[in-house]
């Protein structure tokens, strides 16, 4: 993960009013520029009623805006040679804010594979490390 875009993702999380407590911001990235953003919103997108999600995840999650907004500016080419970075922002007690577990869940992780994007990037709660995660997508002849 970049750490210039983490943290631009990471002040978007923490400006965006969030769902239920969760402050999420995802971003897609083609050869280390950002190229989109999304946040989780409290209105829904024709795109959340994809493979995966619950029937009670009907809130915009920040990966599936993330992807929305970026299929208006660039084509499916540049799309599967990208990256999308997710993270959480936490709020303990005294309000201070760190890092959470943003791991994508099932149907994020859907639009993820049915996009192409080549991999996923997450913060998780105790910060230590990124994960990445590339998968081969099944070849047509098959």
């Amino acid at each position: 993960m970049i750490p210039k875009i983490k943290q631009m993702l990471l002040r978007l999380a923490e400006a965006n009013e969030g769902v239920n407590g969760y402050r999420m911001a995802a971003g897609v990235v083609y050869k280390k520029t950002l190229l989109s953003t999304g946040v989780n919103h409290k209105k829904t997108h024709p795109i959340m009623l994809n493979d995966g999600y619950r029937d009670k995840q009907v809130y915009l999650h920040a990966e599936a805006d993330a992807i929305k907004n970026v299929l208006r500016l660039v084509p499916q080419s540049t799309l599967v040679k990208s990256d999308i970075y997710v993270v959480r922002l936490k709020k303990d007690p005294r309000g201070n804010t760190y890092e959470g577990l943003a791991k994508p869940c099932a149907g994020c992780m859907n639009l993820i594979i049915q996009y192409g994007l080549k991999g996923v990037y997450w913060t998780n709660d105790e910060d230590i490390c990124y994960h990445r995660k590339e998968w081969t997508r099944p070849s047509s002849n098959s």
